[in-house]
């Protein structure tokens, strides 16, 4: 008999561990995933206009819909060609500034949102070619590219390659 109320006794002990371990799990659920840019951020330049594209891929993501802002610092040079194909000397525009795009997008069933924004490069706040020259794009070099998660306040990250550029070399042809 004694050894029947040992026995007993070690069962209920080990149902009641197991309701406590199982009360426990359900009382602390797993943490949910944090939101976080997964992988690499990319960036590539468009040879054909000088335009960079970010491209990213964040998970844990919760929100219905989420803003992302892409940035970069941008130098972008100009020249004035005239209708014979040349470009006369001192004609030349340097456009300095940071560059920013927003864009929002709603994360897929998983959590997830895989996007690309793109920057455009900027040109001179009015066109400084005389008569009939046509405003060209020499050269543009962009740095510090990055994305930010605005609505999460994840980032800045830096993209891989945080810098790109372009060089279309003195006068370009036209295109």
């Amino acid at each position: 008999m004694n050894s029947a109320v040992n026995h007993h006794a070690r069962t209920l002990a080990a149902c009641g561990a197991l309701f406590c371990a199982f009360g426990a799990v359900q009382a602390n659920p797993a943490p949910e995933p944090k939101t976080q840019f997964a992988g690499n951020v990319t960036s590539s330049i468009d040879p054909k206009n000088g335009d960079v594209k970010v491209c990213f891929k964040e998970i844990g993501v919760k929100n219905k819909a989420v803003t992302y802002t892409a940035k970069a610092e941008v130098v972008a040079s100009y020249a004035c060609r005239n209708p014979g194909g040349h470009c006369p000397p001192g004609q030349d525009t340097i456009v300095k500034q940071t560059v920013a795009t927003s864009a929002t997008y709603a994360p897929d069933k998983y959590h997830t949102v895989s996007a690309c924004i793109a920057l455009k490069v900027p040109k001179p706040g009015k066109n400084p070619c005389p008569g009939p020259m046509a405003l060209v794009l020499e050269s543009v070099s962009w740095s510090d590219i990055s994305i930010t998660d605005v609505s999460n306040q994840v980032g800045p990250v830096l993209a891989h390659a945080s810098k790109q550029s372009v060089n279309y070399g003195s006068c370009p042809a036209p295109k």
